[in-house]
């Protein structure tokens, strides 16, 4: 099957240990069809500039020679620690009450956007949170603007920036490729549109992303993200102060991080040490996982702590929701109970699925996602109507389209 360039979706998603391509394309029903993802195991971040942008040119054209088409342009998404979100207002006036249509709805979302930044940052996503519309009968909050009656109205945006500077070190990355940069998609972004499917519309859910260089949080509320932030906190950071405490060897200080419980930690710090060190028989790294374990303890709470009442502080989180935790650094031992612990909320590991690894389950999550805000914005920019969940035919991949 002929697929025009318009129709043809190629993602690249850049995580701390892979680099993958994803190629779907849009279908005349408004669905979007996955027909290869590829990807390249690598230290992202211990390659040069030069091997990045070789990597990325040749995860693109192992992608597109599996799903049998040439690639244009691409759409990029690797996580930062500076993306982040707030919320803010546009609005459109009529004059005069009558039928709303899209182009008040686009005019109250392009004074969204206008909304000052700064120097210093620049706006990756506009994400509508709820609307109101203004009427002689007074303000409702409406799902959809467009078809209400009113003379005014306003919506409510998520803006998701990052740091200035953040789409250009993107787009160098495409230099190999000799490809054009469609866009930048926020991985957070992406995770909320492959889980939101699947939150509970009712009370307030945290989403925890715990990865090996970043932790995410998002917040969801009656079917919105209403909030996101990424910190530059992650599984690479424990193992890095294990190792600088207890003087061993970094890659010592990974393993001995795989064993620990950080919920099942002794009372007495001195107590438990005297017990341990005087078991002469026991390995070395047994007689570590103590210490260990408080060390990332007192790490991890001192995070989540701060994080945790910044979402109280913001009316974000209250007595009712729940807590999903993804990602890599999800597999640390106690984490869910210290979690629960902070935030008072019960805990989830991925979306609940039974025999689902939390961090395999994040792989196909974000690929949906990615998937599906590329399908956004280029219908947007094509001035399609956003139909349909996206479609993801893991059957298809490593076929090519006939």
């Amino acid at each position: 099957m002929h697929v025009d360039s318009e129709n043809l979706l190629v993602i690249v998603l850049i995580s701390s240990r892979r680099v993958s391509a994803t190629v779907a394309w849009l279908g005349p029903d408004g669905s979007e069809k996955v027909v290869a993802h590829k990807q390249i195991d690598c230290m992202w971040h211990a390659l040069s500039e030069r091997s990045r942008r070789q990597a990325v040119a040749d995860v693109i054209a192992i992608a597109s020679e599996s799903a049998g088409v040439e690639a244009f342009s691409a759409y990029i998404a690797m996580s930062d620690a500076s993306i982040d979100s707030l919320i803010t207002m546009g609005w459109a006036d009529l004059g005069q009450e009558m039928q709303l249509t899209q182009s008040e709805r686009e005019q109250a979302l392009v004074r969204a956007r206008s909304h000052p930044l700064g120097e210093e940052r620049e706006l990756l996503h506009a994400i509508p949170v709820h609307w109101s519309v203004r009427s002689r009968g007074g303000e409702r909050e409406v799902d959809d603007p467009v078809g209400a009656h009113g003379s005014r109205v306003t919506g409510h945006v998520l803006l998701v920036t990052a740091r200035a500077g953040y789409r250009q070190e993107l787009s160098g990355l495409l230099d190999h490729s000799a490809l054009a940069l469609d866009g930048v998609i926020a991985p957070p972004v992406a995770l909320w549109h492959g889980i939101c499917g699947r939150l509970k519309q009712r009370g307030s859910t945290v989403v925890i992303d715990c990865g090996a260089r970043h932790t995410t949080i998002l917040v969801h509320r009656k079917g919105h993200l209403t909030h996101l932030r990424t910190h530059g906190f992650g599984g690479e950071a424990l193992t890095q102060r294990i190792a600088q405490e207890l003087n061993i060897p970094r890659d010592a200080a990974e393993e001995l991080k795989k064993e620990l419980d950080i919920a099942m930690q002794p009372g007495a710090a001195s107590e438990a040490d005297g017990q341990l060190y005087l078991w002469r028989d026991v390995q070395e790294r047994h007689r570590l996982v103590a210490p260990a374990a408080r060390i990332c303890g007192t790490l991890v709470r001192e995070f989540f702590v701060a994080r945790a009442q910044e979402l109280r502080d913001q009316e974000l989180i209250g007595q009712v929701g729940q807590v999903h935790l993804v990602g890599r650094a999800s597999a640390l031992g106690g984490l869910p109970a210290f979690l629960r612990d902070i935030f008072d909320l019960p805990v989830v590991l991925g979306t609940g699925q039974r025999d689902r690894d939390p961090s395999a389950e994040l792989v196909d999550l974000l690929i949906s996602g990615v998937v599906r805000c590329a399908a956004l914005e280029r219908r947007q920019q094509l001035g399609r109507p956003l139909m349909g969940p996206v479609r993801r035919l893991f059957g298809w991949l490593g076929h090519p389209l006939e």
